[in-house]
């Protein structure tokens, strides 16, 4: 999101350079300059703003994220899959399904 609201504001500024710039050069007339330079200035500022207040709260955010259960959506310690119930019920049901499988042994070659 900090991205497109960063290319935003820079070609808000871009436009309202290039509105300046016409102005000067007498291509456009001043009543339009008057109208959008003003606009898209205030655009390009706030959206530049708006785009660095999320770039310095990004790092804050991944640090409050904890994890949640895949089952049930309860929260999980850090780096955990699953809370404390369904893990065992995960380890208890893989554990249950090796032990049911045969085992086969690769055949060595004489």
């Amino acid at each position: 999101m900090d991205r497109r609201l960063l290319w935003v504001g820079s070609m808000s500024i871009v436009v309202t350079i290039a509105l300046w710039v016409a102005d000067a050069a007498a291509w456009i007339p001043r009543s339009m300059d008057d109208r959008w330079s003003g606009l898209t200035l205030k655009v390009g500022i706030i959206a530049l703003a708006a785009a660095l207040v999320l770039r310095l709260l990004a790092p804050v955010a991944t640090m409050r994220q904890r994890g949640r259960c895949t089952v049930c959506g309860q929260s999980t310690e850090r780096g955990h899959v699953y809370c404390l119930d369904h893990l065992q019920e995960t380890v208890n049901a893989t554990r249950d399904q090796s032990h049911s499988q045969t085992i086969s042994r690769p055949k060595t070659v004489r």
